[in-house]
């Protein structure tokens, strides 16, 4: 009596063949790959926008702090100034006073320009100012641009200066390359 017999037509209880196993582990496969794509586009796109976003804030609080606390004038040069800078595989958006360059870590005024700011932008995301490496850019005492077509002729070689504008504006682009690649522009 403990027998039971299936009708015929019907299918006992069993377990997974393998070409259903085949077939579920494709599906998980194709759909962690999925998923995985995504999440590489999503952390090139946010990459960007960090780094976008830090960029923004910095010209718009060296610009700031040009006009309301002008260099001393006891430092050597009366600007204030924006520069990138790698340093042990990372990127550096620092904001100094006092500057022409040079003023990564500092913060002894004696020692040269003084690093007011400091923001870490992603290592894999490219900087550029219409189109040229963004590396360092001066403000003057009343928070305008400093232009390379305006460099005096006593200037260090590594001085920071704006490149030329190109139909009265600076574009600047972040963006990184590869799998995850994705890009934009601030205009300013």
């Amino acid at each position: 009596m403990g027998l039971e017999r299936s009708s015929p037509g019907s299918r006992t209880a069993r377990g997974l063949t393998l070409v259903e196993l085949v077939v579920v582990l494709a599906i998980i496969v194709i759909m962690t790959g999925a998923g995985f794509l995504g999440l590489l586009s999503w952390l090139g796109t946010n990459n960007v926008n960090v780094a976008q976003a830090r960029v923004r804030t910095a010209l718009q609080t060296t610009m700031a702090d040009a006009l309301t606390s002008p260099p001393s004038s006891t430092t050597p040069y009366r600007n204030w100034s924006l520069e990138v800078v790698t340093l042990g595989g990372k990127q550096y958006l620092y904001v100094c006073t006092g500057s022409q360059g040079g003023c990564a870590g500092n913060t002894n005024p004696a020692a040269g320009p003084v690093q007011v700011r400091v923001s870490v932008i992603p290592t894999n995301v490219h900087l550029t100012i219409n189109k040229k490496p963004l590396t360092c850019l001066a403000f003057g005492p009343l928070g305008q641009p400093l232009l390379a077509a305006t460099t005096p002729a006593s200037a260090q070689a590594n001085a920071c200066y704006w490149p030329a504008a190109v139909n009265g504006q600076w574009t600047f682009q972040a963006s990184v390359s590869g799998g995850a690649a994705a890009s934009k522009s601030y205009v300013f």
